[in-house]
């Protein structure tokens, strides 16, 4: 490789993983505080748990902010040279704008390929992960399972409330029992409770104690009249299968769950069926779109930043936000509309990356004719 485009490549490399440290922690924690609260303060998670939950959302978060951070690196480093004369000095040594552009473009299309494969694997595989992971920490740490103040329906056949948990002990439980359609059979209210796992089995036995219950008709058990209140035990253990509680999340697998090929065959699966896969189609353009952003990016990118010709960083990143901004808003648009095929939800949302594309090489020959 020649010394021009080491140069412009270095340049942006460096720049770019500063752009996605930023923008990454900044998402990271817009979308993850209230996660990162209950993880931390609700279920009493250590913190080495916790970061394996913030490395399993990461994938979903770069997908987002390795475009934005690609935007923000171009504008910056051309904003830069053209500020110090040195795209002029590249030009007037014979130099055509094209060869300035060829290793950003480049580099741009590798990182669209490093973008559709997390789009594609990493990040719906770790997706899933991130919400099947508390079925496998529960029969090591079943405490780490109950939530405080939520009233949490992952256990087949039963809904729990838990008022307070320490280390040991779980206060003020409420326990709902449930059908097969999923009316309450029997709700039970104990003061206090304790936990055991039983990892060969892959079952937790919460005891109860001084309990206080009401049971319902079994055949009627949404008739208030034939409710039978007053029942009281001193010790009452139920069960809970964390094994059906790990199958049926897994069966229930949503769309940005799907790798990309089980996507595919799902909307293959949807039409041989006569369904109009409307959901699975936005969720399979959008990860593509997603990854072609880089290219779109950049290709606007070059000839703003050489037009800014700014050094200053804040004009980098305001140019990168708000375009990035308009980019997801229509995106938001687009899958708002996936219910309404004759709009053409899938046009909309390409049509960023087509105009970005097709502004940024319209902007990139005003440039080079100056």
């Amino acid at each position: 490789m020649k010394i021009l485009p080491k140069y412009i490549i270095r340049q942006l490399i460096i720049t770019l993983f500063f752009a996605l440290a930023v923008y990454t922690f900044v998402l990271l924690m817009g979308n993850m505080m209230k996660q990162l609260t209950d993880l931390l303060v609700n279920r009493h998670l250590g913190l080495g748990v916790v970061a394996w939950f913030v490395a399993l959302m990461m994938p979903s978060i770069l997908s987002f902010s390795l475009p934005m951070a690609l935007l923000a690196a171009v504008l910056l480093v051309f904003g830069r040279m053209s500020a110090d004369h040195e795209i002029t000095a590249m030009r007037a040594n014979g130099v055509g704008l094209g060869g300035v552009a060829a290793p950003v473009i480049l580099l741009s299309v590798l990182l669209a390929g490093v973008c559709f494969y997390i789009n594609a694997t990493l990040a719906p595989q770790c997706r899933f992960q991130y919400r099947t992971l508390f079925f496998d920490l529960g029969t090591k740490k079943p405490m780490e399972l109950l939530e405080e103040g939520v009233c949490m329906k992952d256990f087949p056949g039963y809904m729990i409330y838990v008022g307070r948990k320490n280390k040991t002990n779980v206060e003020d439980v409420v326990l709902y029992m449930l059908n097969t359609n999923g009316n309450v059979t029997a709700s039970l209210r104990a003061k206090t409770g304790t936990v055991t796992g039983y990892p060969a089995t892959k079952k937790l036995v919460l005891d109860l104690y001084d309990v206080q219950g009401d049971i319902r008709d079994a055949k009627d058990p949404t008739n208030i009249g034939k409710i039978h209140p007053g029942a009281t035990v001193g010790r009452y253990p139920v069960e809970l299968d964390l094994g059906k509680a790990f199958k049926q999340a897994s069966v229930a697998r949503k769309l940005p769950d799907l790798l990309f090929g089980e996507l595919l065959q799902e909307i293959r699966d949807l039409r041989s069926r006569g369904i109009y896969p409307a959901a699975a189609l936005m969720e399979a353009h959008q990860r593509v779109a997603s990854a072609v952003a880089c290219i779109a990016f950049a290709l606007l990118g070059i000839p703003l930043g050489i037009r800014a010709s700014r050094k200053e960083t804040s004009i980098g990143i305001a140019l990168s936000l708000g375009l990035a901004l308009i980019f997801y808003l229509v995106t938001v648009l687009a899958n708002a509309l996936r219910n309404k095929p004759y709009l053409y939800p899938e046009a909309i949302l390409w049509s960023p990356n087509l105009i970005f594309e097709l502004v940024g090489l319209w902007l990139l020959w005003r440039v080079s004719k100056v």
